[in-house]
């Protein structure tokens, strides 16, 4: 397998991982909130700081003097993720079958927009850049990378690095940063890494050489004729099967054909396998396109195939022969790929060759393949030492393959051909030490380990590939040094640990690390792949490289199925084959129990790692069964995480402060801590069932939190993602929200400091239960205003006392008819005399207990709810103490007879005026901005209506913001009421009119967040 470089080493990689930080809405928050911004705080952030660090000089190089300063440089300055948290947990999310945003990926162009960084950070980097003496260049589709070209005197001032050369040990000469580069604080803090600042890359090849290469009398394929035993697509023109005959070669024992090969995993194999899929290979270097051409006409298959080129593509011409040095890998990878699955397209995206080809160069590489988001499957059949790697590197890459993840997009990469010791060869410092291949070690890439295979059917024979001789090698694993649990998103391998797991990561971390490979298939030469480099010669070639594109070929396969076409792409595949091994691992892989991958150049050493029962780290989880796997690999959808709602009586089922704690907490929760909460069964007095709840509707609040920061509800384990309620210290600030159900339970996060929070159950949904409501979107409408007199007796204003309730009837409102079982209401409480709550529920159930908006004195506080109405159509709302004015505006209503089912998502972020997420700008008074909501986070085009987290954030006036259809400007009826300076959250319920909802504000100037939390279609 290629190796990507050797030289460039790692060091402080953890560290410059982990500093990884996430974007919240706190940022906004206590900025406007505290309105502070002292000289001080400017002087912080000017204040240079060292991003990631400066590679070693390798093992062996001399240092011969500094770098010509007229050296152009091509950087690219990396940004980190706008919320690496949420980003993990969409992830998360849409690879498990069981939530309801299973295979809800992303669309081409749409990771920019909702995971890249706010247009306030892009922005703020550029000015440090340009004040810094670089000039720049656009921003990266994905809205991840700025590139920067300068020379290496403008670098060197800009960067506060200075840059030497070497001469490395094959006379190379190369240029090096001789420090990490340093950008103003308050830039660096949003930068992953800059990379470019180095050609120390010595790209490798770490496949095999072809074997026993021949050339059949004359030239080209010759006539072509099938065997009759031939099982599918096989190479039977005179020019491969002379080669083979001649050197006395049998079909598995001394090669495997395609059918062979086929046959043995349980590939379906047939001249249109495939047929409608698309695999991406990645490449550095050319392939000779007769060798292409030859392949087709010599199997008798018309698969498709296509070269991207990316900055500039090869220079070197690949010439074919025994010898030859350039394209045999490239000609592997697709000729294995098109043997497998003749009908998939490939595309060969070929960046500049190996020994030339930058860490920028790859980077761009990964980013076209991902960003074009053409192919269900990415193949790479390169890589490098993660001992020798860049963390800046390595970091820009797990961002890129999270987004693939994200799209939906399978990425497999061949684990190395140095076994345990992923550095031998490289000529680093690192050679004898224990380490693993990156991308394969990448958490969302699926590390491809090798095996040696021998015979067919119940002969068939299968161990781990380790040659140690003239055709050295042996298949790649072992534990990352790099990624653990606390960088990356690593659950799919709980519960699976290699035998002799140890290293440096685990130690010093108390992590679990990454362990490769992920699965296996036939990488060992000695019964290798069939392969023609062109000019009619042909041979057996093996690697891991190899064993990739098997891997990606049995993908695209599964990609053609019924499954696959009716639940959508395969998608990050590592949660899958973890899952298969711990459902059915019999029928989902041959297990490998034989060698192991301890290797070095002189041959065998001690058994690390061995071949053992299950997974290890020689093999994985071991080669594909395909028949028992390819029913789990697109899976079944699960139930939506929605359904019907049944409207309950308020219930508090869960609160943290110790005089009125409920639940197993009676502490405030900690900074970057989860609180876990039960809400079916007993725990919400039995009002709500133990199974088939879906989702629960939650009145959430936030009590006298120690500092700025926000609170996350999410269903039990998914991970925690955008913000519920965002406050500032001191404040006490609820918010509805309707989340999922995992396990019966819901989790609260906290980001920073301490805060106690109170969760009211107001109902629930359900795809199974018997006599739930649908929902009917109205416009929004006035049913009460304290100040006006709207819906009080005899139309007179007055406010609501110490314990003084106000009754409304739901079908006095127009637009809302006999017969609903609850409404949708946003409600406002405004200016209290003191600390107090307002309490709505059915009129017949008696004064709720439960809180439905909780306020301080003075505050103007909104929160939606969901409310039951009694018999007679009524709901009341009542005053706990002091007193106080108060709205209610109807959104819609809940109705057994008519209206449309609800459907829970994963939240996702639909505009953002501070940091430009939506292209959106701040709302002066009298303003309206039109939000697109269809298309976005899994909302279908058919959504009657939306539920949206909506934040104001910094206005500076007192007033309020309506939500509403898409359309004119209704009469003044108000999404979220604010006071000047005032941060505040509120769930929204709004109808999507055009695919769009509109956002207007009354007076002065504010900035408005919001994510959308779920959808209600028919």
């Amino acid at each position: 397998m290629p190796s990507l470089w050797s030289g460039s080493t790692r060091t402080a990689a953890g560290a410059a991982l982990s500093a990884i930080a996430a974007f919240s809405l706190v940022a906004g928050v206590a900025g406007t909130a505290q309105a502070v911004s002292t000289a001080g705080d400017n002087a912080a952030k000017l204040t240079p700081k060292r991003v990631g660090s400066a590679p070693r000089i390798p093992a062996g190089a001399v240092r011969t003097g500094s770098a010509a300063a007229d050296t152009t440089l091509h950087l690219a300055v990396n940004l980190k993720p706008r919320d690496p948290a949420a980003l993990s947990a969409f992830v998360a999310q849409v690879s498990d079958p069981k939530s309801a945003n299973y295979h809800r990926y992303l669309a081409t162009g749409q990771f920019a927009s909702t995971f890249g960084p706010t247009k306030s950070t892009v922005d703020s980097v550029t000015k440090a850049l340009r004040a810094a003496g670089l000039k720049p260049g656009a921003l990266s589709k994905d809205g991840l990378s700025i590139p920067v070209t300068a020379s290496v005197a403008t670098a060197s001032h800009a960067l506060g690095t200075g840059f030497a050369t070497v001469k490395l040990t094959d006379g190379t000469e190369s240029y090096l940063n001789t420090s990490a580069p340093a950008l103003p604080s308050g830039a660096a803090a949003e930068v992953s890494g800059i990379t470019g600042l180095n050609n120390l890359s010595v790209m490798k090849s770490h496949h095999t050489k072809p074997v026993l290469a021949g050339k059949a009398a004359g030239t080209g394929v010759g006539s072509r004729a099938l065997s009759a035993h031939a099982s599918g697509p096989t190479p039977s023109c005179s020019a491969a099967t002379s080669m083979l005959k001649d050197r006395g070669l049998v079909d598995t024992r001394d090669y495997y054909s395609p059918p062979a090969l086929a046959a043995a995993y349980g590939l379906p194999h047939t001249t249109t396998a495939g047929a409608g899929s698309t695999v991406a290979v990645f490449e550095l270097e050319d392939v000779f396109e007769s060798a292409i051409s030859d392949w087709k006409s010599c199997l008798g298959i018309s698969s498709a195939w296509s070269t991207v080129t990316v900055d500039g593509g090869h220079t070197v011409t690949a010439v074919p022969g025994p010898d030859a040095t350039v394209g045999n890998e490239a000609a592997l990878d697709i000729e294995d790929v098109m043997a497998l699955a003749p009908g998939a397209s490939v595309i060969d995206y070929e960046g500049p060759d190996a020994d030339l080809a930058t860490e920028q160069n790859v980077l761009d590489i990964y980013q076209k393949m991902v960003d074009d988001n053409k192919a269900q499957v990415l193949s790479i059949s390169w890589g490098v030492c993660d001992l020798d790697a860049d963390p800046a590197q390595l970091a820009a890459e797990n961002t890129i393959f999270a987004q693939a993840a994200a799209q939906g997009q399978t990425v497999v990469s061949a684990s190395g051909d140095a076994g345990s010791t992923d550095c031998s060869g490289d000529g680093s410092s690192n050679g004898a030490n224990l380490s693993v291949d990156d991308p394969a070690s990448q958490p969302y890439v699926t590390g491809v380990g090798g095996t040696w295979m021998n015979g067919s059917g119940s002969t068939l024979k299968q161990a781990t590939w380790n040659y140690g001789s003239s055709l050295g090698g042996a298949g790649g694993g072992g534990v990352s040094n790099v990624w653990n649990s606390g960088n990356g998103p690593l659950l799919y391998q709980t519960g699976f640990t290699g035998s002799g797991y140890s290293n440096t990561c685990a130690a010093a971390s108390g992590q679990v690390c990454r362990q490769v490979p992920d699965v296996s298939a036939l990488a060992d030469p000695s019964v290798g792949y069939v392969v023609t480099i062109g000019d009619g010669y042909w041979g057996t070639i093996g690697g891991t490289s190899a064993a990739a594109p098997t891997w990606a070929a049995m993908i695209a396969l599964a990609a053609t199925t019924a499954d696959c076409k009716a639940n959508g792409r395969v998608g990050q595949l590592n949660p899958i084959v973890y899952n298969a091994a711990r459902s059915s691992y019999g029928t989902s892989f041959t297990d490998i129990t034989t060698g192991n991958n301890d290797w070095t150049p002189s041959g065998y050493r001690g058994g690390k790692y061995a071949s053992t029962s299950g997974y290890d780290m020689a093999t994985g989880l071991g080669t594909p069964k395909y028949a028992g796997l390819v029913g789990q690999l697109c899976g079944t959808k699960a139930s939506s995480a929605g359904g019907s709602f049944f409207p309950i009586t308020p219930v508090r089922v869960f609160d943290t402060r110790a005089a009125y704690h409920v639940g197993s907490y009676t502490t405030p929760i900690p900074a970057n801590t989860t609180y876990t909460a039960t809400v079916t069964g007993n725990a919400a007095g039995d009002n709500v069932p133990s199974t088939g709840v879906t989702a629960v509707a939650l009145s959430v609040t936030a009590i006298n939190p120690s500092t700025s920061s926000y609170v996350s509800v999410s269903g039990n384990g998914i991970g925690h993602g955008a913000a519920t309620l965002t406050f500032v210290k001191g404040q006490i600030v609820p918010n509805a929200v309707v989340v999922p159900v995992k396990n019966g339970k819901v989790d609260f996060y906290n980001r920073f400091g301490t805060v106690d929070v109170a969760a009211v159950i107001t109902g629930y949904y359900s795809s199974t239960g018997t006599g739930g409501s649908g929902f009917t979107p109205i416009p929004a409408a006035h049913m009460l205003d304290t100040r006006s007199g709207v819906g009080e007796p005899g139309g007179t204003a007055a406010k609501l006392g110490a314990g003084s309730t106000v009754t409304i009837k739901a079908t006095d409102t127009p637009g809302i008819p006999a017969g609903v079982t609850a409404l949708a209401l946003n409600v406002t409480a405004i200016n209290g005399t003191i600390g107090s709550y307002l309490g709505i529920y059915p009129s017949n159930a008696g004064q709720a207990a439960a809180t439905s908006v909780s306020f301080s004195a003075k505050q103007i506080l909104a929160n939606t709810v969901i409310v039951p109405v009694d018999s007679d159509g009524n709901i009341t709302i009542s005053n706990h103490a002091g007193i106080v004015d108060a709205t209610a505006d109807v959104t819609g209503y809940y109705s057994a007879a008519t209206g449309a089912s609800f459907n829970a998502l994963a939240p996702t972020h639909l505009v953002d005026t501070r940091g430009g997420t939506g292209g959106f700008k701040a709302l002066g008074a009298g303003k309206t901005m039109a939000v697109p909501v269809t298309g976005i986070g899994g909302v279908p085009g058919n959504a009657t209506a939306v539920v949206l987290n909506v934040t104001v954030v910094g206005p500076t006036a007192t007033g309020y913001v309506s939500i509403f259809p898409h359309g004119p400007i209704p009469a003044a009826t108000t999404g979220i009421d604010f006071s000047a300076k005032q941060t505040i959250s509120n769930m929204v319920v709004v109808s999507v009119t055009a695919g769009q909802v509109d956002f207007y504000n009354r007076f002065g100037t504010t900035n408005v967040a919001a994510d959308v939390l779920g959808y209600y279609a028919p």
